[in-house]
């Protein structure tokens, strides 16, 4: 092959790449929540135990999975939903919805309740600790996120 050509082929590979490269695969997010608030704990203290206890392994922007997936939108959600992220076989065929119901064992002690669980937190014995927990994640409220091709 004459060397012009490989030069023009290389030129056509770099345009490829680069013009792939513009296309961005957009956040995977929940659809908005549905579900009363839930008022059986206190959300501003829930925050505060969320940032000590979860904000390590949980995000809460869409498509900003850490070692857990982002909790935007999660009470009232299918559990093991979001596309980016890669849950266990457990959580993905349980059919959970996230509620108090759900939740609740789920963050008093995830192995437990959920014996494949990829979650590997510390137990959350205290019950005033998880409904304040559950409480904060139900006003985690926000709509799809917008993207170039929903903007034009």
């Amino acid at each position: 092959m004459p060397i012009i050509s490989k030069c023009q082929m290389s030129g056509l590979f770099a345009v490829v790449l680069l013009l792939t490269a513009c296309e961005q695969t957009p956040p995977d997010h929940r659809a908005p929540v549905t579900l009363p608030l839930y008022t059986q704990g206190d959300d501003v203290k829930g925050a505060i135990i969320y940032r000590e206890a979860c904000g390590q392994c949980h995000q809460l922007n869409a498509g900003l999975n850490k070692k857990g997936p982002q909790l935007m939108n999660i009470y009232g959600a299918q559990a093991a939903e979001l596309e980016d992220y890669t849950y266990s076989q457990g959580l993905e065929q349980s059919g959970w919805i996230w509620d108090a119901k759900t939740l609740d064992p789920y963050i008093a002690d995830a192995q437990k309740a959920m014996p494949e669980s990829k979650m590997l937190s510390n137990p959350m014995p205290d019950a005033k600790e998880r409904a304040d927990v559950i409480a904060y994640l139900s006003t985690l409220r926000a709509a799809a996120p917008i993207t170039e091709a929903a903007a034009q």
